[in-house]
């Protein structure tokens, strides 16, 4: 068959993303379909690196869409099944609001696809494409397997690697604990390893929601990967700062920089949105250990929690100043559909209906 495998554009300028207009993600779980996919002719299409093939007939097209790509998803889903092409939509999207999907899409994949990508090449082989697929399991991370990278775009500077998946944390925010990968799980590190050392990039940037959620993995992948002498950006909790020891793997791996989610200046909103393991009298110090390794750190931070008044503003200003960020990347609290928070926001009537999810962030 001839699958077309789409992610639609993340980064659109002027949009919400302004400063990360020139940073582009390769898209790596479409490579790891494209390489359960043997046996068929398989296209890959990132929206923020390629020209979407519109003029091209597929007999499948995937698209992997996120809360705020869902509209581009939905308009890309209409112009291939005009055509006559099955669409089969997956991501976190999907498996928050299947049905939803199902109305611009033929299919859905909800949860992980690795288990059930086989049954769905199978069924529109033979006309019986189900409506939802759904894995039985959390999908053990070495059945995953290397993405398809000579499919993909690899112009970026920088290579996406993924060692982990899920988080322990409950954010009250966060679509994660809503979706069937929530379940922490590690990728051996031999294997880790050697789809690092075959990346011709010098800096790579792991897409791990958690990588540090195994203290114990972690420091053990750090000193496996230092005698490659890449660079490495990640995101990091601000626990880290409790083990000086993993701090110190991680610059000798070569570890330059981390995203950490400081979230608020307000400890009544780190109550209010369960974000447990942030302690705001740590983050100085979590910032000044990892400076003295030369590790840059951006924090995200967040406004808008119920808890949150007028001053929340200057304070956050304030703080990101005083425990020495070297950037802050500031977002407005974000009821995404599926999420606990949607739903308690929509009980209590607070729903701004009808705005674009282009103005959304990542999930």
């Amino acid at each position: 068959m001839r699958i077309l495998l789409i992610k639609p554009r993340w980064f659109v300028k002027g949009g919400v993303y302004r400063p990360l207009e020139n940073i582009k993600f390769t898209p790596i779980s479409l490579g790891i379909l494209a390489a359960l996919s043997d046996g068929h002719e398989v296209t890959v299409a990132d929206g923020d690196w390629d020209p979407i093939p519109y003029g091209k007939d597929f007999d499948l097209v995937g698209i992997t869409v996120s809360t705020f790509t869902s509209e581009q998803a939905y308009d890309i889903a209409d112009r291939f099944r005009a055509r006559g092409a099955k669409v089969v939509m997956g991501g976190p999207h999907p498996s928050l609001l299947p049905e939803e999907c199902l109305t611009r899409a033929d299919a859905v994949v909800v949860g992980e696809a690795e288990y059930v990508w086989g049954s769905v090449l199978a069924d529109v082989r033979a006309g019986t494409l189900k409506k939802i697929y759904c894995g039985d399991r959390p999908v053990n991370m070495d059945d995953v397997p290397a993405p398809r990278r000579d499919l993909l775009n690899d112009n970026s500077w920088m290579a996406s690697v993924q060692a982990t998946r899920g988080c322990p944390n409950k954010c009250l925010y966060c679509y994660l604990p809503e979706v069937p990968w929530h379940v922490y799980r590690k990728r051996d590190i031999n294997r880790v390893y050697e789809e690092i050392k075959s990346v011709k990039q010098k800096v790579v940037f792991f897409v791990d929601d958690n990588l540090f959620a195994d203290p114990a993995y972690a420091m053990a992948l750090f000193e496996k990967l230092a005698p490659l002498k890449k660079l490495y950006s990640l995101q990091a909790p601000t626990t880290i700062g409790r083990t000086p020891e993993m701090v110190e793997k991680m610059a000798a791996a070569g570890c330059f920089h981390v995203q950490m989610g400081f979230q608020t200046s307000n400890p009544d909103s780190l109550k209010w949105a369960a974000i447990d393991h942030n302690n705001i009298a740590d983050y100085k110090k979590t910032v000044a250990l990892l400076h003295r390794h030369k590790i840059l750190v951006t924090g995200f931070l967040m406004l808008g929690f119920d808890t949150d008044g007028r001053d929340i503003f200057g304070r956050t200003v304030r703080m990101a100043r005083e425990i020495e960020l070297d950037d802050a990347n500031l977002y407005i609290l974000t009821p995404y559909p599926g999420t606990k928070i949607y739903e308690q926001f929509k009980r209590e009537g607070r729903l701004l209906e009808g705005k674009g999810r282009h103005n959304f962030g990542w999930a």
